[in-house]
């Protein structure tokens, strides 16, 4: 049985805002349903994969932006919750999995980088699932070995798609010149209710046990040192090892295999707020957080031995996955399928935990 590490977020800004010249904000809000709704119909108009990337080398602003695919997206009529798979393209296919361009949507079929593709025009990539919860205005990530995790991929994928694509409602598309020459285009959207133009936002935040900023402060105040457990390989150029990228800080563990190494590394800090708030918010997308038992972040605190792990304050849940999927990806059918028995227990926690700011894309 193979588990899929499921972590919770809650859509903190959806819709469109403008700041008053008193410094409150006006917004006219989108619920989650209205937006999978319109992102599902545009969707189901496509053609191949390639047609699902939101823009195109030609829209000004976007040509050097990472480019995000819909692999697939489902809404199960039963429950309402929404399924949306993300294909993060990545390099040209060295040890991940691809996408035939040209493929069509209800094909599952990958490509493996490591077997021969008949120069197939292949979208080498990572998937990254995102249940959507439209009941509780909640989504979750689902984590398994061979997949991302990335709220802030999330969020801007939705801003490109309300901004590029959307029918939701009117736009004004303007295109500005900075200072360098550079091209951009700036899209805005007339108020229903108001007499001016409002801007798109999507933020989330994170079910966490530690949520109010006293908590934070006084949290922040007492951690003398951060602490980072990742697995590298054993073997490799110098100037691609971990210790360089840690500024040759010394190990305080490091267990070697034939092929890998544990390494763990203490770092001196004294974090502001703020960037303890940074460290929760971007945890869940570079951490395995229980996919892979070493692998962690955590701190050390005044006059405390033991190291607090992240992971203890973030609110987890597993998925357990029928094995048999020789990819290690899966289909919305499939993890809705895997979900039937057990989303009750799943969705529990978002009716009592509080939450942690993410951060606006």
């Amino acid at each position: 049985m193979i588990e899929g590490l499921v972590t919770y977020f809650q859509f903190d800004k959806l819709g469109f805002f403008k700041r008053n010249t008193d410094g409150s904000d006006y917004s006219e809000n989108l619920t989650i349903e209205e937006l999978l709704s319109n992102l599902k119909e545009w969707f189901d108009s496509r053609i191949n994969i390639r047609d699902t990337l939101m823009w195109d080398d030609e829209t000004p602003g976007y040509s050097n932006r990472k480019r995000v695919y819909i692999k697939s997206i489902k809404k199960n009529e039963e429950t309402e919750d929404y399924m949306l798979v993300l294909w993060r393209a990545v390099g040209n296919g060295d040890g991940v999995y691809g996408i035939p361009a040209d493929t069509s949507l209800n094909d599952n079929s990958l490509y493996n980088a490591n077997d021969a593709t008949d120069n197939a025009d292949v979208i080498w990539g990572e998937p990254a699932y995102f249940w959507f919860i439209p009941s509780r205005n909640s989504f979750a990530t689902i984590k398994f070995t061979k997949s991302v995790t990335d709220t802030q991929l999330l969020n801007t994928f939705i801003s490109d798609f309300v901004k590029l694509q959307s029918t939701l409602r009117q736009k004004r598309v303007e295109e500005h010149e900075r200072e360098n020459g550079s091209i951009y285009l700036s899209v805005s959207f007339p108020s229903e209710n108001e007499n001016c133009n409002l801007w798109f936002r999507s933020s989330s935040r994170m079910f966490t046990k530690v949520t109010e900023g006293a908590d934070l402060a006084t949290m922040a105040r007492d951690i003398t040192h951060f602490v980072k457990r990742d697995v590298v390989a054993a073997r490799g150029e110098p100037e691609q090892t971990w210790e360089r990228l840690f500024n040759n800080l010394p190990f305080v563990s490091a267990t070697t295999t034939k092929e890998t190494r544990n390494v763990e590394v203490v770092i001196e800090a004294r974090p502001t707020v703020p960037e303890l708030q940074e460290v929760f918010q971007t945890y869940n997308d570079t951490y395995a957080g229980g996919i892979d038992k070493w692998v962690n972040v955590g701190f050390k605190k005044e006059g405390a031995g033991r190291t607090v792990w992240l992971n203890e304050y973030v609110i987890k849940n597993f998925l357990p996955m029928p094995t048999g999927n020789d990819s290690g990806h899966y289909s919305p059918e499939h993890l809705f399928n895997a979900l039937y028995l057990v989303r009750d227990r799943l969705i529990a926690p978002l009716g009592s935990e509080s939450i942690v700011e993410d951060e606006v894309a």
